[in-house]
């Protein structure tokens, strides 16, 4: 136990006085103030114009409204345009006599400022025919359709002699009240992505400097000196605590940081397009087992790493040589973010096959569970097997791992292949 100790407290100690660990923090802690305030205080200097533009005694724009021509070819909505410049008041609207169509449709082929509605008949109902320069500009049509279907509805009712009180409810808007019993929340499902990002990010980086770090050693001809005194399977496991602990220091470095400034610069609830951005789904225990699946994450794929750095004899073949190992982390990444990336109508994960079988894969679990814990409501007994599966398949791999391990930490010169030293792992015996 004490040379294990003695070998996480180096490693966590010679890691976190770096320059590139120190550096690496503060630019991360800038981005993510940058990423929050900049567009708070974009947000505040258009909501500030926006309130000056329509202050008491501000001076009025000269810029004429945009004009909504309507020709009714059909008679019936003639003494209704009322009705449209109230539902459009942001544009002027005037009817439209036959002869002057084709030099509106070229005033507005060429300005696109101004807009053409033409009401016929089509089948005793009115068709409409909409010209607009550019597909998506202009009033709505759905509310021009809600408007001519109301006066349409009205004329046949009012013909069939339907009182007048009937006829306003049933054309009446319903209330409708939407209560999401489920987490279908815009925030959930943003955090859910940002987790499993930050979580993959996080586990890759820092089992790559626990490779470095093994690699770094060996140039150094420090690692014979820690052989001599130190069994193998120590300083592996010493290695890969040390640099899990700089990541839970740097993870929570970033995670206090955002929080607050998250607070301080969003002080309200935030809304986009409407939907509330709300972070409910980050409960207590959402965020132990968050810390859990990075733990047992990083273990299983830091174990792996120290195998490969230990399989190289200078510190810039580390990079060609954990080529598996990063198609490994990166396909198991986008298989778990496939299953919660791409949301159903209400930004909810979909509850899927697949999703359930990336959540029980060990190399895909430490990413896939977490996100889901945001955005989906997974049974415990799912997370609970997905533990079991995980914490086995550390045992497992961290035993091979160790094993491997003692046999490559001491050789020198070419890049070691895992099929030469998985014969040598049978052929010879460990130390250990």
């Amino acid at each position: 136990m004490r040379d294990f100790l003695e070998v996480f407290k180096y490693t966590f100690k010679e890691n976190i006085r770096k320059k590139s660990f120190i550096v690496s923090t503060v630019i991360i802690l800038v981005i993510l103030i940058a990423g929050m305030v900049i567009p708070a205080v974009v947000a505040n200097i258009k909501a500030s114009d926006g309130n000056n533009a329509t202050a008491p005694g501000a001076a009025a724009s000269n810029e004429p409204k945009s004009i909504l021509y309507i020709l009714d070819k059909s008679g019936n909505y003639s003494d209704k345009l009322n009705v449209f410049q109230e539902q459009f008041g942001e544009y002027d609207v005037k009817p439209l006599t036959e002869d002057r169509v084709d030099s509106v449709k070229s005033e507005i082929e060429k300005d696109g400022k101004n807009y053409l509605l033409i009401i016929e008949n089509e089948n005793d109902k009115p068709r409409i025919d909409y010209y607009t320069q550019q597909y998506s500009g202009g009033p709505d049509i759905n509310a021009v359709r809600r408007i001519l279907g109301d006066i349409y509805s009205t004329k046949l009712l009012q013909a069939e002699n339907v009182p007048a009180e009937t006829i306003t409810k049933a054309l009446g808007d319903l209330n409708v009240n939407v209560n999401a019993l489920g987490k279908s929340m815009l925030g959930a499902y943003i955090l859910g992505i940002v987790i499993g990002m930050i979580l993959f990010f996080a586990i890759y980086f820092y089992g790559y400097g626990v490779s470095m770090s093994v690699a770094s050693e060996k140039t150094s001809r420090v690692m014979e000196l820690l052989v001599t005194s130190i069994k193998p399977s120590r300083i592996i496991l010493g290695k890969t605590a040390g640099m899990g602990l700089l990541g839970l220091t740097q993870l929570s470095i970033l995670m206090v940081v955002g929080i607050v400034t998250y607070i301080l610069v969003f002080p309200r609830k935030l809304t986009i397009e409407g939907m509330p951005l709300e972070f409910s789904s980050f409960t207590p225990l959402s965020v132990v087992l968050i810390i859990i699946y990075f733990i047992l994450g990083y273990t299983l794929y830091a174990l792996m790493n120290a195998v490969v750095g230990a399989t190289v004899s200078k510190a810039e073949d580390v990079q060609s040589a954990m080529m598996p190992m990063s198609f490994l982390s990166i396909i198991s990444f986008y298989l778990s973010y496939s299953t919660f990336a791409i949301p159903a109508s209400n930004f909810a994960a979909h509850e899927t096959t697949m999703s359930r079988v990336i959540t029980l894969v060990p190399f895909t679990s430490p990413f896939s569970v977490p996100a889901r814990l945001m955005t989906s409501n997974i049974p415990l007994w799912q997370i609970g097997l997905s533990l079991l599966i995980l914490i086995a398949s550390i045992f497992l791999i961290g035993t091979l791992s160790i094993r491997l391990y003692a046999f490559a930490v001491l050789h020198y010169g070419d890049r070691l292949k895992l099929g030469r030293l998985f014969e040598m792992s049978r052929t010879e015996k460990t130390n250990q």
